[in-house]
C-alpha cells in the first residue's frame, strides 16, 4: 500500500495499480499479459522487476520476427526454418529463433551424448558427410547390441535470453528397440535436423567473416579519411580484405 492506503502503482509501468505481488515491486494485469510465453509462473511473488522486464523485451522482439517469419524449409513437425531471414523454430515452442542463436546442439540417446556441434566447430562423435550434409558416424557408426530407447532428442543452446536451452523430442511416448524401423525412420529425422542446425553454424561462420572484413574495411578508411593512408593504400588493402 501507498500513502494513505492508495495502491501502489505497477512497478513496470507505473501507471496501473499493481495487483500482483512480486519479490521487489508489483505488477499490473496489463503488463503482467505482455509476459507472454516468456514468462509462465503461478509464483509471481518470487519474481524480480528485472526478470519481468526482460520477458516483456523478450516477447515484443518475439512478436516482431513472427510477424516476417516466413518458413521456406520445414522438417516434420520438428524444425520450422526461414533462410531469407535467418529465423527457426521449433512448432513444440512459441519462440522464433534467429540463425546467430544457436550456440550448440547435441543429440542424446537414453541420457548419453550421442553427436554434437556448434558454431565455428566440427560436429563431434559424428562427422559431416560431403562438408555440408547429412550427419553420418556417431548415429550411423558399427551396429550395436539391440536395445531400449527411452530418449532420443535434440538439446540445442541459444542465446535468446529467456529460451536458453530448447529440445526436439523425437520420442515423446513410450520406448523403441534400436534394431527398429521406427528407431531408423527417427534417425532419418535426425539427421535431417542436425544437418540444418550444421548449415546454420556455417552460414554464421561465413556471416561473421563478412562482417569482420566490414569492419577491417571500415578501419581503414577512417585512416583514409584522416589523411593517415592514401586513397591507394586504401583501395590496395580493400582488395586484399576482400579477396579480389
Amino acid at each position: 500500500m501507498g500513502l494513505f492506503g492508495a495502491k501502489e502503482k505497477c512497478s513496470i509501468c507505473g501507471v496501473n495499480d499493481g495487483s500482483i505481488k512480486l519479490q521487489d515491486g508489483c505488477i499490473c494485469k496489463t503488463c503482467q499479459g505482455k509476459c507472454g510465453e516468456f514468462l509462465i509462473t503461478l509464483g509471481w511473488k518470487n519474481i524480480p522487476v528485472q526478470r519481468v522486464k526482460k520477458a516483456i523485451v523478450a516477447k515484443v522482439d518475439n512478436d516482431n520476427l513472427a510477424r516476417i517469419f516466413n518458413p521456406d524449409k520445414k522438417l516434420e513437425k520438428y524444425i520450422e526454418i526461414d533462410t531469407v531471414n535467418r529465423l527457426w523454430k521449433i512448432p513444440a515452442y512459441r519462440v522464433i529463433f534467429r540463425f546467430e542463436d544457436l550456440i550448440e546442439y547435441t543429440l542424446i540417446e537414453n541420457g548419453a551424448n550421442i553427436t554434437s556441434g556448434g558454431l565455428g566447430r566440427a560436429v563431434a562423435g559424428g562427422v559431416l558427410f560431403g562438408g555440408i550434409g547429412a550427419v553420418v558416424g556417431g548415429i550411423t557408426g558399427p551396429k550395436k547390441e539391440r536395445k531400449e530407447i527411452k530418449e532420443l532428442r535434440i538439446k540445442i543452446i541459444t542465446r535468446n535470453s529467456v529460451y536458453q536451452e530448447v529440445y526436439i523430442n523425437f520420442l515423446t511416448t513410450g520406448s523403441i528397440k534400436s534394431d527398429s524401423m521406427m528407431y531408423n525412420i527417427y534417425n532419418g529425422h535426425i539427421q535431417s535436423v542436425l544437418t540444418e542446425f550444421a548449415l546454420m553454424g556455417d552460414s554464421n561462420v561465413q556471416a561473421q567473416d563478412q562482417t569482420s572484413g566490414a569492419d577491417e574495411i571500415l578501419k581503414y578508411k577512417n585512416l583514409l579519411d584522416a589523411g593517415i593512408i592514401t586513397s591507394e593504400e586504401f583501395e590496395a588493402k580493400k582488395k586484399q580484405i576482400l579477396n579480389l
